[in-house]
């Protein structure tokens, strides 16, 4: 922050700086004999100071332990000390605030009249720019995350100024959360969002790790070979296709959406996850990261087979508008309820059972993900390969996607059968 000359901070009129109240910057350092004084501050020739050097019997001395001190009379006469800190620039910044707010009191001045004072922000207004440059930089569906979370939080709050909101004010917010029907985790994503938003602001993050909102991590489950091969029997030759993708790619969801023909080398059995900048799909791959997965053999045939059943796409997996496909877990939900998967005990927000609705919590995409992981893992491809063919950013994410992996094979139940042998 800019230091004003102290002539910028007085008040106008030659009867108002006759009565300037004096506010004396000093340093207290600690002498050989152990003893504290004060003294005066070393100045440069343009006003600043030296850092932490005090003048002592006219000779200039290094107090690397010095903390200036302002020195000033309350209204009763009393002298006062208020310390600064050991910053110089902090300190002749505080000793101008220190005669404003002092020269102030008798014209009734407040703290927001002071120019030396941070400029605040409003929350609205700093909110706003914040999702524009999101909406610029994220894909949609971050954007949708941050604006749900922000507007919660502006919904709570009844601050205006962002560099008021405290740790109370976060805390009424997670209390308002919880209040409105919102799951521990839901809780815990809607916080980490607006921490995001806060620390963008170079603003500090007012909770404590103890005010972390705990969830339970839920076990990421892979599909059986018996669950795959229900599954395929009950679908038509494209849902075959599709969900046979999701299994031998290990594939995100828009990541499949988006594969192109291009994107397949029916020669070297892979496939790449590439992004997409032309103006009719503009897909970004996570975190930018792009990737390469072998392919087996019997996807390969399959895929050629596709390729002559639809030789003029442009996607694999298109929309019926020829555009990106956004529905594939509902047709991966409606296909398990026709082929009479579904568990029969699973009941959504809106009351609906999977014994009769394609609800069922047991098929979701993400367990092709999980499944891939572990087939590969069982056919002893080291975990680091899978690591980098799932695109993952850190080792301890796949490692949660194989930790039950192991528990499940012949040879750990061997192990456990002869444990328990008499």
């Amino acid at each position: 922050m800019q230091i004003l000359p102290i002539s910028r901070v007085l008040i106008p009129g030659s009867d108002n700086i006759s009565r300037q109240p004096t506010v004396r910057l000093k340093i207290r350092v600690i002498l050989p004999d152990g003893t504290r004084r004060y003294v005066d501050p070393v100045k440069t020739g343009n006003g600043k100071l030296k850092p932490l050097y005090a003048l002592i019997d006219g000779q200039q001395h290094h107090h690397p332990e010095g903390i200036y001190c302002l020195r000033y009379a309350a209204n009763n006469g009393k002298r006062i000390w208020d310390q600064v800190g050991p910053d110089p620039v902090a300190a002749l910044l505080g000793q101008q605030r220190k005669e404003w707010a002092l020269s102030g009191r008798a014209i009734g001045r407040t703290a927001a009249d002071d120019p030396l004072a941070p400029k605040k922000t409003k929350i609205k207004e700093t909110a706003a720019e914040y999702l524009a440059e999101v909406k610029m930089a994220k894909s949609n569906r971050t954007w949708l995350a941050y604006d749900l979370a922000l507007r919660l939080f502006l919904a709570d709050c009844r601050k205006t100024y962002l560099e008021d909101v405290d740790r109370k004010d976060l805390l009424h917010f997670i209390a308002h959360l919880k209040s409105l029907g919102k799951g521990p985790r839901t809780v815990a994503n809607n916080v980490r969002d607006l921490k995001v938003f806060f620390l963008s602001r170079e603003l500090k993050w007012p909770l404590k790790k103890t005010d972390r909102v705990r969830y339970t991590e839920p076990l990421v489950k892979a599909y059986t070979r018996q669950d795959i091969a229900r599954l395929i029997a009950a679908a038509d030759v494209d849902e075959r296709d599709l969900f046979q993708f999701f299994l031998c790619t290990g594939a995100r969801e828009k990541e499949v959406a988006h594969a192109t023909w291009r994107d397949v080398d029916l020669e070297e059995r892979t496939f790449s996850i590439t992004e997409k900048r032309d103006s009719r799909l503009q897909f970004t791959t996570k975190d930018h990261e792009e990737g390469l997965v072998p392919l087996p053999d019997f996807m390969v045939e399959l895929l050629a087979n596709r390729k002559k059943r639809y030789p003029t796409g442009r996607l694999i997996f298109p929309g019926t508008d020829g555009k990106p496909e956004g529905h594939f877990l509902r047709t991966l939900k409606k296909l398990a309820l026709r082929g009479g998967l579904n568990c029969g005990h699973c009941t959504n927000k809106q009351g609906k059972s999977c014994a009769d609705h394609p609800v069922c919590d047991f098929w979701i995409l993400h367990r092709f993900r999980k499944a891939f992981a572990t087939r590969h893992s069982e056919a002893g491809v080291p975990v680091r390969t899978i690591q980098r063919w799932l695109r993952h950013s850190d080792l301890d994410t796949t490692l949660r996607y194989l930790a039950s992996s192991d528990d499940q094979t012949v040879q750990t139940r061997d192990r456990i059968n002869s444990a328990f042998v008499l």
